[in-house]
């Protein structure tokens, strides 16, 4: 990108390699703002903190507009994560520290700095790509194609006082491996989730699936996904 003029004089844009880690800043934050968006109250947070990474990405026509930027939506991600570490808002820190190092990888100016930047940021990013792959897949790819190993029926919540006890131990010699109840605060539902191994067979799941229908109280027995029963 070359020199540009306003009101005579001439210009200089932001260097390819700040523009490259100010960008890679911007694409890193993109998944923790899609994961921060699933939370109807994190969502605000995070529709407001993605977009300001990008924000340097605006004045990369003018070198020292961009500069400043970089330093001050990195500085202020910091803090920024410190107030927000309970909701996860500390997800930001690698794109803050990208984009710190975009400030000052300028090798026009300071050409050894501008090479240790541009080293450390790809490094940095790499970090988050992988982590990011990790996360995906430990808690969304892999629990949506894993074979699901856990029976669920909904019980009436008094169920768990007389019935879990009995539920144990009448299940173990069927192939349970866990026998415990859930809740959920939302609506109001609890749930006897019954666990098995997944070398167990066919037909015996089938018969642990029968025998769990005979408890009292159970009206109705579903293979529930590794997402929502781990």
């Amino acid at each position: 990108m070359s020199a540009i003029t306003v009101s005579g004089a001439r210009v200089r844009p932001a260097h390819r390699a700040q523009r490259a880690l100010a960008v890679g800043a911007a694409l890193a934050a993109v998944p923790f703002t899609l994961w921060g968006l699933r939370d109807e109250y994190t969502a605000a947070l995070y529709l407001v903190t993605g977009p300001c990474v990008a924000a340097p990405l605006f004045f990369v026509r003018r070198a020292k507009a961009f500069v400043r930027a970089c330093v001050i939506v990195g500085v202020s991600l910091i803090p920024w994560g410190v107030l927000g570490v309970f909701v996860g808002l500390f997800l930001f820190w690698p794109s803050a520290l990208v984009l710190l190092l975009a400030a000052i990888a300028d090798p026009r100016k300071r050409p050894v700095v501008a090479r240790v930047s541009a080293a450390v940021g790809a490094l940095l990013l790499a970090g988050v790509v992988a982590l990011s792959a990790y996360f995906t897949w430990h808690f969304y790819v892999g629990p949506a194609t894993a074979r699901p190993h856990t029976y669920r029926a909904p019980v009436d919540p008094g169920w768990f006082h007389d019935g879990l006890g009995d539920a144990d131990q009448r299940l173990g010699p069927y192939g349970a491996t866990t026998v415990y109840g859930s809740g959920s605060g939302s609506d109001r539902l609890s749930f006897l989730e019954v666990r098995f191994p997944d070398d167990l067979s066919q037909e015996q799941r089938a018969e642990l699936k029968r025998q769990i229908e005979q408890l009292p109280g159970i009206t109705e027995v579903e293979l529930c996904s590794v997402r929502d029963c781990g």
